[in-house]
């Protein structure tokens, strides 16, 4: 690349989306800001080798692909007794907020429930927006198996979407008068 890029200005840009990808790549809510600064880390050294043959969003995503993965290796090889502690007495929420947060849960498992392949380009293509020409270069596949691999977590995230509409009794409202 013939410009040289200022790793402050990188991280500024770069950040959310960071923190997003890696939260949607499996890595718990308790490790994210570790795992982002372990993203950057690597992007700050490697940055002078960037030679721009993708895009520069694309290329970090690769380094969060990795950081992800060793996360979850990680993670799977000791015990975790709980990945969040126990739910407290909270003050009532709005509704909106509540199903918010309840919907990102159901996504959050219907994405850990996909093999990699197919999490890495439903992430990219349903929540970050890249163009497939941009995920096939950023995972390293032929456009055709990453629509293929699209077409089959849509398929996978809809089906845990019904079943979750299934199991999850209907909630009734009390009207007070």
């Amino acid at each position: 690349m013939s410009t040289t890029l200022d790793p402050a200005t990188v991280i500024r840009e770069h950040a959310a989306f960071v923190q997003r990808v890696l939260r949607h790549l499996g890595v718990p809510e308790g490790q994210l800001d570790d795992a982002s600064q372990e993203v950057f880390i690597a992007v700050c050294r490697q940055l002078a080798r960037f030679e721009g043959r993708s895009t520069l969003r694309t290329w970090i995503y690769g380094v969060c692909r990795n950081v992800a993965h060793a996360a979850r290796r990680k993670r799977s090889s000791r015990e975790v007794l709980t990945a969040e502690p126990p739910e407290t007495e909270e003050p009532a929420r709005a509704d909106a907020q509540l199903w918010l947060k309840e919907a990102h849960a159901q996504l959050l498992a219907a994405l850990a429930a996909l093999d990699e392949g197919q999490r890495m380009v439903f992430v990219l293509y349903e929540l970050e927006e890249l163009t497939m020409e941009e995920i096939a270069a950023a995972v390293g596949a032929p456009l055709s198996t990453c629509y293929s691999r699209l077409h089959a977590a849509r398929e996978k995230v809809q089906a845990a979407g019904r079943r979750t509409m299934r199991v999850r009794p209907a909630k009734t409202v009390e009207v007070l008068s």
